[in-house]
């Protein structure tokens, strides 16, 4: 049988021993580059640096912003000089996927059929949280790498072979479910079940389908799993620990006080680690056993973290937005990109676990969710202490930026609709004892206005990826949108 093929079949498209080499799988990983010296991580780190420079340079988009600024080839020899490049953000990809529809010139194909044509690809992108969802196309090394960082998280908080995961976050375009679903299938030894998002899979059948199935891991964003231990009690009279599940690994944001984090161990009976990623970015930081801070993934990116103004670096445990540098790109290289995420840096010293790999706290917000109000910079994601302050409410809140008059006087106002539990019982004191905490958290009075259990499930979009905090209500402001 003649089985010769043109076709850029995957299985034969990467030099996969090399990659290994470059990129080793979880369990190698966690017992070489991850317990690196710090001094040797850095040392990979400037080698990686200027593979990511040289590959800057060949590309149209960087060598347009770079010698703009004065930076020419050789000027930057190594980390220490990286804050001489410019940074660039979303709008930056915005507008050149605007001027070059569609990917755009950082995508760095100069004929994107061929590359098609040639080479195994996906396309990807963010999840439109803050505009128009920006198009990510990613080669075969992407996807992988992608999927095992990915891997190496889920590993490294406990995830091993013969473990059934449950994904309940649909597969589209954005990059999550699948790198974590490819991470269980190919490099852990886990099943994955993609059950989607409760629109393809009801919380009820989801509930179902772990005690079908022996499920012991779970992944879902916070507000998601509250809904599927709700669904459990209410509509199959059990109790979610009766799965007996091995840990449940999230995106628990700016839950600084732990509240959150608590209360779905509660729910759960069982660890609940904390993630932080991009679809730029692939998985960048995530929590090992120990759980004192996230590990920035050092061998795969560079992080910095920089004034939210200046745009100079910030000392330890001071709040800036993160810029990153992905060192394993090559089709839409990332060289200093402003994610716009509001992070600290909480330790670089070893952890618990052995590791050197710098830490960062929970992810804090974005910086361009801030909402001017009265003079007030206001982040929209600190209210999440306040509200889960008290055990009567579901932890679910939106903000409502709106245009008020009182006593025939025009003013703004910031309204926070916070959800209570339909078992709370007396509210009394709740709305004032909220707004107090508010108040002291944000810098400014708000209206705090309680509403029943699932009255936010659409506006704040609960339970179908990223929940929706801010809503904009202001006249003057949707008039220039």
């Amino acid at each position: 049988m003649d089985t010769t093929t043109t076709l850029p079949l995957y299985h034969r498209a990467l030099d996969w021993d090399a990659l290994y080499r470059s990129y080793p799988v979880p369990d190698v990983y966690a017992r070489t580059v991850y317990r690196w010296s710090a001094e040797r991580v850095r040392a990979l780190q400037e080698e990686r640096l200027r593979e990511v420079l040289a590959a800057g340079w060949r590309n149209p988009f960087y060598r347009s912003l770079w010698s703009g600024a004065g930076i020419e080839p050789g000027d930057i020899r190594g980390i220490e000089d990286i804050a001489r490049l410019p940074a660039f953000n979303s709008d930056d990809i915005k507008n050149d996927q605007q001027a070059h529809p569609p990917f755009g010139l950082l995508c760095g194909c100069a004929d994107l059929k061929e590359q098609i044509r040639s080479m195994p690809n996906r396309l990807q992108t963010s999840g439109g949280t803050t505009g128009k969802p920006r198009y990510t196309l990613q080669s075969i090394l992407e996807n992988e790498v992608s999927a095992l960082s990915a891997a190496r998280a889920l590993y490294l908080q406990g995830v091993r072979p013969g473990d059934v995961m449950q994904i309940p976050a649909t597969c589209s375009l954005a990059s999550l479910p699948w790198a974590y679903a490819k991470a269980c299938s190919d490099y852990l030894g886990v099943l994955p079940l993609t059950t989607g998002s409760g629109v393809v899979t009801p919380a009820r059948r989801q509930i179902e389908i772990a005690f079908d199935c022996g499920v012991n891991c779970w992944m879902s964003f916070p507000e998601y799993l509250a809904r599927l231990a709700q669904s459990c009690r209410e509509e199959h009279g059990r109790d979610p620990r009766e799965l007996n599940t091995k840990l449940v690994t999230s995106f628990l944001g700016p839950d600084t006080e732990e509240s959150l984090r608590r209360s779905l161990e509660t729910l759960w009976g069982c660890p609940v680690y904390d993630n932080y990623g991009t679809n730029e970015v692939g998985h960048g930081a995530f929590e090992c056993e120990a759980r004192e801070g996230l590990h920035f993934m050092e061998d795969l990116s560079y992080f910095e973290i920089l004034d939210t103004a200046t745009g100079q670096p910030v000392p330890q445990g001071k709040i800036g937005n993160l810029v990153v540098t992905v060192f394993y790109r090559r089709v839409f290289p990332i060289v200093r990109f402003n994610l716009r995420d509001l992070a600290r840096l909480k330790s670089s010293a070893p952890c618990a676990c052995g590791s050197c790999f710098r830490r960062m706290d929970h992810f804090l917000g974005r910086s361009d969710d801030m909402v001017r109000m009265r003079g007030v910079n206001v982040y929209p994601m600190a209210c999440l202490p306040a509200v889960r302050s008290d055990p009567r409410t579901t932890g679910e809140w939106l903000c409502e930026a709106r245009d008020a008059v009182v006593d025939g006087r025009a003013y703004e106002e910031l309204a926070v609709r916070v959800e209570v539990r339909s078992d709370a019982g007396p509210l009394t004191g709740l709305a004032e004892k909220i707004g107090a905490r508010l108040k002291n958290d944000l810098g400014i009075t708000v209206g705090v206005e309680l509403v029943e259990q699932g009255r936010l499930d659409s506006p704040a979009n609960l339970g179908e990826g990223k929940a929706k905090r801010f809503v904009e209500r202001r006249a003057a402001y949707l008039k220039h949108r």
